[in-house]
């Protein structure tokens, strides 16, 4: 019985024993692992701690600046201003109401909207944008808790409205929309940097320097467009008159140097503040008609057709026809604006008289006679490749069309009809700044200058002169762009004297295009009005188009465009240093 008792208790002693080396054992483990993570791994583990604290946050660049020049100076017409954002986090805001007053009385607004923000489930709201430093110190001195401010950039205009639709703006987002802005959106924006920031459990920045700016951001390139802010704002004027007086849906105009491509002026009436974009009700404003709205150029396209004529040797400058007062084209009767009877007309007449049957007979003579298909195909030949059509011009603006022409070999019924029509400016569509393009083409001795709203810009630090870009350098030859260009001349002064200025060359052509009712015919209530032409004085200075839609007068479209390129052209002369003819 000892001896049974004996090993029963030795028995306990061991499992006591094993329990208590358990404990060291596990112990032990323990404290390795501790030693392991303070010591041999304390960095690996300090990483991954802050790693679930730490953010990385974008840095906008600056956005680049935007001017125009006037002739001897860049002016800004695009800036920064830095301006808050008030955003909150409902979840920590114990008193909505009381902070939701609080907030009206500095931001404005309504105070049961901003409860309403400050009510929801989400954990970000903005409360108020674009609220200037002042009203944000305000807000900072309530010490809401959950109400934070963010800085951000937004665009300010200083000259207000002046070239809005050559500009647009910027959306809220930090994103260009429409114009230059759109179009260049990216070389202006520039590149971001990145911020490290350690925040607390609930994600709330803890500490920010400048030790936690990993990649500094980089600024958008500055840029000077070739706008000439004189003469913008002479265009913009005489345009806003002009609409005004004729009760036009709308006007356009276009100033280009035909020396270089560069666009001197572009404005559309009416126009918007870009800096209120975002109460404009009426979205279809933002459009810049000089470069997004083709339509049925009318009369305007005599001189091209002539061009072609003369430059194919079709015809010469002494050319003489018999004009019987209309042309049959299959089943349809070309006349003319005004009648002049059967008599003989010479290839001045087709211009100065604008005689839609000259320029059917112009067609014709591409043909040998009749229109044909080598006629068709010689004038879409100079339509899309001398004279560019068809295709946009390039320009660096957002949003820009190519207009249509009908191909040569389309076998549908009353081809020849059709081009019969475009021979006269009906049954294509172009816009302004092609025509612009193209009459800058046809009279500064036949080079093909793509347009262009750069003068300069930055790149990496570096400024960059933009440089004429030649597209073609034949569209007609010198000979023939010398002649067009003087039976331009007879037709502004047989035509519209008021624009003639003593040593000065000035030359024109006008065109008013009936519209279509959107059934294969022709409104008989409405049309749009143009006029186009050059400006001269010691040497070729500017090709500028004067486009009205639907002027509301009495009389010829055209008529009422003419009138402003007159007053548009009379005031440059008045205001600008064109140096005069030597007489």
């Amino acid at each position: 019985m000892q001896t049974n008792k004996k090993q029963h208790k030795t028995t306990n002693l061991d499992r006591s024993t094993v329990f208590k080396f358990g404990l060291y054992a596990v112990g032990a483990i323990l404290l390795v692992q501790l030693f392991l993570v303070q010591i041999i791994r304390h960095d690996y583990y300090r990483a991954e701690a802050l790693a679930e604290h730490v953010k990385k946050f974008e840095i906008p660049a600056k956005r680049g600046v935007i001017s125009l020049s006037d002739g001897y100076s860049a002016t800004p017409v695009v800036l920064n201003e830095k301006k808050f954002l008030v955003y909150a986090d409902p979840k920590f805001i114990q008193n909505t109401e009381a902070a939701a007053k609080q907030l009206q009385e500095v931001v404005g607004g309504n105070a049961d909207d901003i409860k309403n923000l400050l009510t929801t489930t989400s954990r970000y709201v903005v409360v108020a944008k674009k609220i200037d430093e002042a009203q944000s110190k305000r807000v900072e001195d309530l010490k809401i808790k959950g109400v934070g401010l963010k800085e951000i950039s937004v665009r300010s205009y200083p000259q207000g409205t002046v070239a809005a639709h050559v500009l647009g703006f910027v959306n809220d987002d930090g994103v260009g929309q429409y114009g230059f802005e759109e179009y260049f959106n990216k070389e202006l924006t520039g590149k971001s940097g990145q911020q490290k920031i350690i925040t607390d459990v609930n994600g709330v920045p803890l500490a920010i320097n400048n030790e936690s700016v990993q990649t500094q951001p980089d600024p958008g390139s500055d840029v000077t467009l070739s706008l000439d802010i004189r003469l913008q704002r002479i265009v913009e004027e005489q345009l806003k008159a002009g609409v005004d007086r004729t009760q036009a849906k709308r006007g356009s105009a276009v100033l280009i140097d035909p020396n270089n491509g560069e666009i001197k002026a572009m404005a559309n009436y009416p126009t918007f503040d870009p800096s209120q974009f975002a109460s404009q009700a009426d979205l279809s404003v933002f459009t810049n008609t000089a470069v997004s709205r083709a339509w049925e150029p009318g009369s305007v396209m005599k001189p091209l057709m002539l061009a072609t004529a003369l430059q194919e040797g079709a015809v010469t400058r002494n050319t003489s026809y018999f004009d019987p007062g209309y042309k049959k084209i299959a089943d349809t009767t070309v006349t003319n604006a005004h009648s002049y009877g059967a008599r003989t007309m010479t290839i001045d007449d087709i211009i100065t008289k604008s005689l839609n049957t000259g320029a059917v007979h112009l067609m014709q003579s591409l043909g040998g006679g009749d229109i044909t298909e080598a006629s068709r195909q010689t004038w879409y030949e100079y339509l899309t490749n001398h004279f560019m059509f068809n295709k946009t011009t390039g320009i660096e603006l957002a949003n820009e069309q190519p207009g249509g022409v009908i191909p040569p070999q389309d076998n549908g019924a009353g081809i020849n009809v059709t081009y019969a029509n475009m021979a006269f400016g009906q049954g294509l569509t172009i816009t302004p700044i092609q025509l612009a393009a193209a009459y800058a083409a046809l009279v500064n001795g036949g080079t093909y200058y793509q347009p262009t709203v750069i003068e300069e810009y930055k790149k990496d630090g570096t400024s960059v002169k933009q440089e004429p870009k030649v597209v073609r350098s034949d569209v007609v030859s010198s000979e023939v762009s010398a002649q067009v260009k003087d039976i331009l001349r007879e037709s502004l002064e047989e035509n519209y004297k008021p624009a003639i200025r003593a040593g000065y060359t000035l030359g024109a052509k006008s065109g008013t295009a009936e519209l279509s009712d959107g059934q294969g015919n022709y409104r008989e209530d409405a049309y749009d009005g143009a006029y186009v032409g050059y400006i001269e004085g010691k040497k070729l200075e500017y090709v500028m188009v004067v486009r009205l839609d639907e002027p509301k007068t009495s009389g010829f479209a055209s008529r009422q465009a003419t009138i402003v390129w007159g007053d548009i052209s009379n005031e440059i002369i008045n205001s600008i240093a064109i140096e005069p003819k030597i007489q």
